[in-house]
């Protein structure tokens, strides 16, 4: 299986076509299945993120005095800070394959319809250029250790990782769709940008919720136990 995943990554970096007509054509594929792929990569960086960096966040102090409502609206955001940062660097790769890939693949559907036929095809080559790029966040990995930038910040949460998995889906965009005019570039640009600001919005969204409810939690066992 490993072999086979990395022969896949490295046949969608050089010739994407190749791997994703593979799979959408009737005959047995050699590569491995779209979803198993980017499973793969998911477990693989979850996994290295989780031993290798200390993911300990220490939302900063605020002074609201003795004020009981304020101080809990101050945990309900904290909670929602920390899911945000969370969800942006240690399951990173896995709100990339829940959220990036349908996002991208819905934005295909307007924007590259001419290139790329229906929902499904849109989502198998998403779901391979997803996989291939997430992999480019073992980079994130030193430097979340050793740049003492804290994770709060959105270079690193935001902006860093951003940059290293769009190059990437670019890169395999631009070579699966083979823009040969200025027109085809605007199409892939748009699509991959609409695709991102509604990965980022989504994503945010879900944080916030994530970190509600866990306050949420811990405050109905918080009254429990004083009860």
């Amino acid at each position: 299986m490993l072999q086979n995943y990395l022969n896949t990554l490295k046949t969608l970096l050089s010739s994407p076509r190749e791997v994703v007509d593979s799979f959408l054509s009737e005959e047995k594929s050699k590569y491995t299945h779209p979803f198993l792929f980017t499973a793969i990569g998911v477990i693989l960086l979850v996994i290295l993120n989780t031993l290798l960096v200390d993911f300990t966040i220490v939302p900063e102090p605020l002074d609201i005095g003795d004020d009981v409502d304020a101080e809990h609206l101050h945990q309900m955001s904290e909670w929602m800070q920390i899911s945000a940062v969370l969800m942006a660097t240690q399951f990173l790769p896995l709100m990339l394959l829940l959220l990036l890939v349908p996002m991208l693949s819905l934005a295909g559907l307007f924007f590259l319809k001419e290139k790329v036929t229906g929902f499904y095809n849109n989502l198998i080559l998403n779901s391979y250029a997803v996989g291939a790029s997430m992999i480019s966040l073992i980079i994130m990995i030193p430097i979340w250790n050793f740049s003492g930038i804290p994770l709060t910040d959105p270079s690193v949460n935001v902006t860093m990782p951003a940059v290293l998995y769009s190059v990437i889906m670019l890169w395999i965009y631009q070579n699966y769709l083979m823009p040969d005019s200025f027109m085809d570039w605007i199409r892939l640009l748009s699509s991959y940008l609409t695709g991102f600001v509604l990965f980022v919005f989504m994503n945010n969204f879900i944080a916030g919720v994530v970190g509600y409810v866990i306050f949420v939690i811990l405050r109905i066992i918080e009254l429990a136990g004083q009860a």
